[in-house]
């Protein structure tokens, strides 16, 4: 005869994350008791009714989510530093980027520009976001010194 392993409950780690994780969602309590309870299709509403499981799975979508939301600004980030590079002289300024050999060594340019002389001296695929906006604003000041 085959027994049934009852699910583990979640754990407090578990309880404050999502707590926090909520909270920085904006939900406030009826809204986070309404989530959980289409979450496990009515079996509870309270965080700490969830298993261990499915506190890990939500974790795991927000995390997922926060990570896509970070990816998307910082290609915004660095859609805009390739633009102020095209007016800063010792970088891309009075060159075009119409070909694709053209954007590449306009990267080229610009990530040899960060190894060297940037705050951070690593190229703009290895920056975090902060990193990104910091450098950003290193860009902005060159560009405005050439105007």
């Amino acid at each position: 005869m085959r027994t049934m392993m009852k699910d583990r409950p979640i754990t407090p780690q578990q309880v404050k994350a999502l707590h926090a994780q909520f909270r920085k969602m904006g939900f406030d309590d009826d809204d986070r008791h309404g989530f959980i309870s289409q979450f496990t299709e009515g079996r509870t509403d309270s965080t700490a009714g969830l298993t261990k499981e499915e506190a890990g799975l939500l974790l795991t979508r927000f995390n997922r989510e926060e990570a896509d939301r970070i990816h998307r600004e910082a290609r915004k980030v660095v859609k805009q530093i390739f633009s102020l590079s095209f007016h800063i002289s010792c970088l891309n300024k009075n060159y075009t980027n119409e070909t694709e050999a053209d954007f590449e060594m306009n990267k080229a340019k610009i990530n040899q520009f960060c190894r060297t002389r940037s705050k951070f001296r690593k190229p703009l695929t290895e920056m975090s976001l902060e990193e990104l906006k910091e450098v950003k604003r290193q860009f902005e000041a060159m560009a405005r010194k050439e105007e």
